[in-house]
């Protein structure tokens, strides 16, 4: 059968059409996700969403959350603790600390892996919201709860003698890099919805909490967004968010902790940009890669019907920086590439308020999947929990493998 020209033309823009719907766009990085395919006895039970990871000992541990019944779908904070990576199985472990201080139970908190002091590393939770009994409103959080592990038992929490000064959930917070000593991390950045000309700076040597005084395009009032710092530099990057009234935000800020000065970064220009930056969104995962580059997955965004949607996209961002023409200063530009589309068969399903955490032991994936595609510049992440607004919370469990070419 033989086609008019014009048939041919819509035959081929159509196809176009699949063929950008499927394939990403070139990058000089590539993201492959992998399921780790655990059983309910070796995942984290009840499922989570909404709660906070660091990594100690090569380990990643998981504390609190929403937790979800599997049976009745009822949803509670919780205030356990659990590993993955205890000697080196791909399985997750409930952590019995021996002290019998467990912290208050919670969600929407902040964690970090920083230093007590230089011989004791410790993963920090601050602040949270802990929603207790239904139709209560429950109670906001200002306490940080330090954990240090143990060789012969499960490690301890411990309160440290200062606090966030009011309370505070859907926050961020970040370890700062000690120029003197790159591997030594005793000061912490906070960022919460009333840092607009601020921003907190937590002191683990001296246990004082500081505002530092920021200039320039800061982000306005804003919870439930994401910061990183990105290797080897001074800068700090938050992403997204909602503020109060649930007005979303796909808006890119950088702060340079050196001048403490916000950059708001526009777009790097492309042919259709409506189709190459991600959605506005809140609760998303956020990581760096390197000292210009971060992975974005999922979060929640609004639908034109005014719902929820739980996103599974994959986005590289990576931040360009030029002189303006007179030469007076330096911008940066946001320059997105979507490495895997949304509702993508490979990605795991839609989902905000999880978390995804760098694995520091390579052998907890690749061990057993004597993956001959890895190299040096293979970067993994283990993603845990989260949920499909108002659907479903999940158990599930995968690496993101993030590679540069």
């Amino acid at each position: 059968m033989l086609m008019s020209p014009n048939s041919k033309l819509l035959l081929i823009e159509q196809l176009l059409v699949v063929i950008s719907v499927f394939t990403p766009l070139a990058s000089a990085w590539t993201a492959k996700w992998i399921n780790l395919d655990l059983d309910v006895g070796s995942s984290i039970n009840p499922p989570r969403s909404g709660h906070v990871s660091f990594s100690l000992d090569d380990k990643v541990y998981v504390f609190g959350g929403y937790a979800e019944d599997r049976e009745t779908s009822v949803r509670y904070p919780t205030n356990d603790l659990w590993c993955f990576g205890d000697g080196h199985d791909k399985r997750w472990t409930l952590v019995k600390p021996a002290s019998s201080s467990q912290p208050q139970a919670r969600l929407a908190a902040a964690a970090v892996t920083c230093q007590l002091d230089q011989d004791t590393t410790a993963g920090l939770v601050l602040g949270g919201w802990d929603s207790q009994e239904v139709g209560t409103g429950g109670v906001i959080l200002k306490d940080i709860q330090a954990f240090t592990s143990g060789s012969e038992d499960g490690g301890s929490w411990t309160e440290l003698p200062i606090d966030l000064q009011e309370p505070t959930s859907r926050l961020c917070a970040v370890p700062l890099v000690n120029e003197s000593s790159p591997s030594t991390k005793t000061r912490v950045l906070i960022h919460n919805h009333r840092c607009t000309d601020h921003v907190l700076l937590l002191d683990l040597e001296t246990s004082k909490l500081s505002k530092q005084p920021v200039s320039g395009t800061a982000p306005s009032a804003r919870g439930l967004h994401s910061c990183v710092q990105l290797s080897g530099t001074s800068k700090i990057v938050l992403f997204g968010g909602a503020a109060n009234n649930g007005v979303m935000s796909n808006e890119v800020f950088v702060l340079d902790t050196e001048t403490w000065v916000w950059e708001g970064c526009c777009c790097h220009e492309t042919e259709n940009s409506n189709n190459t930056v991600p959605s506005p969104r809140a609760s998303p995962c956020f990581v760096a890669l390197d000292e210009k580059s971060c992975i974005l997955f999922g979060g929640a965004s609004r639908t034109d019907e005014d719902g929820l949607h739980g996103c599974s996209d994959t986005w590289l961002l990576e931040l360009i920086e030029s002189k303006k023409n007179d030469g007076s200063s330096i911008t940066t530009t946001a320059k997105w590439t979507r490495l895997g589309e949304d509702k993508f068969v490979e990605a795991p399903p839609g989902r905000n308020a999880a978390t995804l955490t760098p694995l520091l032991s390579k052998s907890l994936v690749i061990g057993g999947e004597n993956d001959k595609t890895d190299n040096k510049k293979s970067q993994y992440f283990l993603l845990s929990g989260g949920w499909y607004p108002f659907r479903t919370t999940y158990g599930d469990n995968f690496v993101l493998k993030v590679t540069k070419k």
